[in-house]
């Protein structure tokens, strides 16, 4: 006889900064089913990062890989039901899917129950087959087509015409504005997914996804529409809403009674300006990573399918509450290895409990500290990684977030502001000091910690003003901040040959020719680098006129092209006194990177050698202040090569402070004059980080966007 509690397996947690849906799931079964439950996260790697958040599992179990074949997953999901008596089995990853829906009869005969489309249904709305489903329901979708051969691209990019969006045949899509990023493009997803791409015609417009689950009649059990507010520069909607609009849930009901299906859904629409019909872009067979906004708005669609599966459903269609939105955020934390190397060995291991709820109450005798830099939007702003180290200092006062958009997701945290405010989109430093002046007389703080690289020359232009009023800062030179830019740092070190690391041979670059001709020189693969952010591989001189291409999208006006160095990254986070002396310094080995570069998964790894040279490189370059150095080990000369120098905290900066050293407390305190104690990192702990949706209020949005300030209960 099984106990009362629900045990329900739940698989994709990972994703990295485009989240899989399967930690969203977990968590709006937590807050929403009325029972007790059990959440087993399933994932094929042990470095499923939403898994080991604190309370999104209660134990953790790796898969084989579903290519080793059906019988291989079978046998293991047979023995973990066996073990653990699951009761229900909800996949959220496209890919495994159809294997599931084909093991679904054997697996419901040792009592995993599951709710899922059959594999022909899910065949006929693959992306390969989905324009013919929209043309054989006489439903509006974006011209497609489908390019097997790499060759034949450019002939067929050419022909369909730009803009367009070039998309993996499982996953991925990027948009290609001339036949150089077309190729590229095609080129790493096909590396990827294989079968060719698809090229896909641009629909400019509002952006919807319907969710909905479907009984085993396949009727409408409920469903939930969904705007795009706030959009990144992947197309990911960082900012979404539920909305109330009978038009986009009329066609949505249209398009679900041409499927055959039952189970979760996610429909995918742009409704162009003046058009009277959305156009359908994708149907995805599971729900979106979004779908936890369907429980804050009291249809929460994970708990229906649970009741689908189960057969308690009352037959009654649940409605969404309209006008529930949320922002897309991060969560981090601090995982011992031991846990990693375990799940890894035997392939189970208890999940990571609760974090204790946070004491927000601010000792009245700390220092109050303003941190900029709160955004998830594109990357992940080192402002949220300062302020969650803040926060585990012993004795802080008040601490104020400063953001520049209201799409700026650490301006809605509670639990780790007391107030945020937003600062002015300008690059005028007397802007910038006006309004931390304002700020500063109704709310004082002690100290500010820009935490952008483009904001710090005016934070340096401001810094005495600043001080003037009763503000520290922690600051290099302009003169230091300039050398340390990549347009010199690697063409004009201060120290031609530091010990510890090399610098990699580097060219700069004005035109594309130029950058043709620099990569020539130093031989392929190489890396075209933005003088402020942005770096783009490159194998061939194709690749490098797509890279040149994107760049000046970005605006970047110049490049740098820098000879590739493949091999582990590593990176060194330091504080600098006002005697260019670092205070505090930590090595961490990335474990976990996105595409974009962004550690997701870090062990500290102490490097003697390697820290006392950046040391001295940094006392050459007379830093002060935070500081970040980015370096790759040769995986042949095992030498450790420069790749950035970072002038702030980088975003992983919240694990020095669970390692026990808490660089931005350090800074804070080197910032007002007080003595810093220099700590041992503690060994053994892992550094994990997850996308996080945060349910916001209209109010919340409403009070950042009209006035600017937020104060937080």
């Amino acid at each position: 006889m099984k106990p009362d509690k629900l045990r329900v397996a739940i698989s994709g947690f990972d994703g990295l900064d485009v989240p899989h849906p399967g930690g969203p799931v977990a968590r709006a079964l937590r807050e929403s089913w009325p029972g007790p439950i059990e959440i087993h996260a399933l994932g094929y790697d042990p470095f499923m990062t939403g898994a080991w958040m604190g309370g999104a599992a209660d134990e953790l179990h790796t898969l084989p890989d579903f290519t080793e074949g059906d019988a291989v997953l079978l046998e293991r999901l047979v023995a973990l039901t066996s073990r653990f008596g699951f009761d229900a089995f909800i996949p959220t990853l496209d890919l495994e899917i159809p294997v599931i829906a084909r093991l679904a009869g054997r697996l419901e005969a040792v009592g995993l129950r599951t709710l899922l489309p059959s594999p022909d249904a899910v065949y006929a709305t693959s992306k390969l087959r989905l324009p013919k489903f929209c043309h054989d329901h006489s439903i509006p979708t974006p011209r497609t087509i489908h390019v097997l051969d790499q060759g034949d691209l450019p002939l067929h990019a050419d022909q369909f015409g730009y803009p367009m969006f070039i998309k993996g045949t499982v996953a991925g899509a990027k948009r290609a504005a001339n036949v150089a990023q077309a190729t590229a493009a095609a080129r790493g997803l096909n590396r990827t997914w294989g079968g060719g791409v698809l090229l896909q015609e641009v629909i400019e417009g509002e952006e919807y996804n319907v969710a909905a689950v479907l009984a085993r009649d396949h009727s409408i059990s409920a469903m939930v529409s969904i705007k795009k507010v706030g959009v990144n520069e992947k197309g990911k909607g960082v900012m979404c809403t539920v909305v109330d609009d009978p038009a986009i849930e009329r066609h949505a009901v249209s398009v679900l009674e041409a499927l055959d299906w039952c189970g979760p859904v996610e429909l995918e629409f742009v409704l162009p300006k003046g058009a009277k019909a959305p156009s359908l872009i994708e149907v995805n067979c599971r729900f979106p990573s979004g779908i936890l906004l369907s429980h804050s708005a009291d249809c929460s669609l994970p708990a229906v399918l649970l009741e689908e599966i189960l057969g308690q459903r009352p037959g009654t269609r649940v409605k969404a509450r309209p006008g529930t939105s949320f922002v897309r955020d991060i969560a981090e934390t601090a995982v011992p290895l031991a846990q990693l190397d375990r799940l890894a060995r035997f392939g189970s291991v208890a999940g990571q409990a609760p974090a204790p709820t946070a004491n927000r109450r601010a000792d009245p005798d700390g220092l109050a500290v303003a941190v900029t830099g709160v955004s998830t939007l594109d990357v992940v702003n080192a402002g949220l990684g300062v302020a969650r180290a803040l926060r585990m200092a012993p004795d802080m006062g008040r601490l104020y977030g400063l953001g520049y958009g209201t799409y700026d997701s650490g301006l809605y945290r509670s639990e780790l502001f007391d107030a945020t405010f937003r600062l002015p989109a300008s690059d005028d430093p007397d802007a910038l000091y006006d309004r931390l002046a304002a700020i500063h007389g109704d709310n004082p703080f002690d100290v500010v910690v820009p935490s952008l690289d483009g904001e710090i020359p005016r934070f340096i232009e401001i810094a005495d003003r600043l001080e003037a009023l009763g503000v520290a800062t922690l600051l290099p030179s302009a003169e230091a901040f300039a050398r340390r830019g990549k347009d010199r740092v690697f063409t004009d070190p201060p120290v031609r040959e530091p010990a510890g690391f090399a610098i990699p041979d580097t060219i700069m670059a004005k035109s594309e020719v130029e950058a043709v001709e620099a990569s020539s020189a130093l031989g392929y693969p190489v890396v075209l680098k933005g003088v402020i952010s942005h770096a783009l591989p490159a194998q061939s001189a194709s690749e490098v006129r797509a890279a040149w291409s994107r760049l000046r999208e970005k605006g970047c006006a110049e490049a740098l092209v820098q000879r590739f160095v493949d091999g582990e990254r590593f990176a060194v986070s330091a504080v600098c006194d006002r005697a260019y002396e670092p205070v505090t310094m930590l090595t961490i080995k990335k474990l976990r990177i996105c595409d974009r570069g962004s550690t997701w998964s870090a062990i500290g790894v102490p490097q003697p050698e390697l820290e006392a040279g950046f040391a001295d490189f940094l006392r050459a370059l007379r830093w002060v202040g935070p500081v970040e150095g980015e370096f790759i080990r040769d995986e042949l000369t095992e030498r450790f090569h420069l790749i950035e120098i970072n002038p702030r905290f980088t975003a992983w900066i919240a694990f020095s402070a669970h390692l026990g050293l808490n660089h931005p407390y350090a800074a804070v305190r080197a910032a007002r004059g007080l003595p810093v104690v220099a700590g041992t990192a503690a060994a053994d702990l892992v550094f994990v980080r997850s996308c996080e949706d945060a349910p916001i209020t209209n109010s919340a949005f409403a009070a950042i966007a009209t006035k600017g300030a937020l104060k937080h209960a």
